[in-house]
């Protein structure tokens, strides 16, 4: 008999730890893609992202558009970064507001069915991701940390937060309540309690949108879309010269540069804050220049070779995410552009 309750005893503990096993296996994949399509329907592959990596992708590409993806064991945000590369899209992280939940269903529908959203404002503000990982995978900017300002009116918070974490948010036009002041913490818990005090509810979502031209690749991430993507653009007093706008608003811009350092890898942080301030330090340098001389700094900038080989490195992450035709079309039009030139300067 107790010979008989050591094996039970045994086997039960066998069990529990194969169990624990298995729990553990998949608690470590979750959230993970593994999709293997070769010129499958865009739909399938994103119904997979979203199955797979518990995340809502709403597109407005044509059902008909193919695309190859072979990936494992993968964060969605990454999988979704390649599908856009490879299909010409532009995608970006969205945090929709509105008093009722109809409201952002007929956005989303009329988005992803290609209309215009009339009634309705967007927040966004340029440069999605100023921080790169070494690696060239796209940052997850849900986890980043935003501190709010205080309170105000949703309009305001809403550009002030898009300026703060590069995500995107809209909003109907009309609805404009006053908001009490929101704690700091993630952009998922920011955003979420922010339209929640202001009466409403909210969405997360990622908006993958075509470019317009499926050329492929040819794109930065949530920069080349054509026109707004839910709502009309709030209108901006233009602040300061050159720097793409980089110096409109320095200090919300360092507040997003370090919450999207803090989700580098450790060992890669000081490098990006290094590569961050020599970038700031020039366009400060030559904001007040007249225009030519500030072209000409530009280019003088943009040549030297530590600032081009950190474009080189991220021109090859980019590439690596291409396909094979993908490349060799971006070769061909680069040297068409480039024989261009020589003719245009004979």
């Amino acid at each position: 008999m107790g010979q008989m309750n050591s094996r039970f005893l045994l086997l039960t503990g066998v069990g529990g730890a194969l169990l624990a096993w298995g729990a553990w296996h998949i608690y470590s994949g979750w959230g993970l893609v593994t999709i293997d399509a070769e010129n499958a329907p865009i739909e399938q592959v994103l119904g997979e992202i979203r199955r797979q990596g518990g995340v809502e992708i709403v597109s407005d590409l044509p059902p008909d558009t193919k695309v190859s993806l072979r990936v494992r064991r993968m964060p969605a945000v990454e999988a979704l970064d390649i599908t856009a590369v490879r299909t010409g899209a532009n995608w970006r992280l969205a945090y929709l507001g509105a008093p009722d939940a109809a409201a952002i269903e007929a956005a989303l529908s009329g988005f992803g069915a290609g209309r215009e959203t009339a009634g309705w404002t967007s927040y966004q503000a340029g440069g999605f991701s100023l921080v790169e990982p070494e690696s060239g995978q796209a940052m997850d900017l849900r986890e980043m940390q935003w501190t709010p300002s205080g309170s105000g009116k949703l309009s305001s918070l809403l550009q002030e937060g898009a300026e703060k974490t590069g995500v995107f948010f809209a909003a109907p036009a009309s609805w404009q309540p006053e908001v009490p002041e929101v704690s700091p913490g993630t952009v998922r818990s920011v955003a979420t309690s922010l339209f929640r005090q202001a009466g409403g509810v909210s969405r997360e979502v990622f908006l993958l949108r075509g470019s317009g031209e499926r050329t492929g690749g040819d794109r930065e991430q949530g920069q080349r879309g054509r026109g707004a993507w839910i709502g009309a653009a709030p209108r901006q007093e233009a602040g300061g010269r050159g720097g793409g706008g980089w110096m409109r608003n320095p200090e919300r811009l360092a507040e997003r540069v370090e919450a999207q350092i803090a989700l580098l890898p450790t060992a890669e942080q000081a490098k990006a804050r290094e590569d961050f301030q020599t970038m700031r330090d020039f366009w400060q340098s030559v904001r007040d220049l007249p225009e030519e001389e500030r072209r000409d700094k530009a280019r003088e900038f943009f040549n030297r070779p530590e600032v081009q080989e950190r474009m080189e490195d991220r021109r090859l992450a980019r590439e690596a995410k291409m396909t094979p035709e993908q490349r060799i079309d971006r070769s061909k039009r680069y040297w068409e552009r480039k024989s261009e030139g020589r003719r245009e300067s004979r």
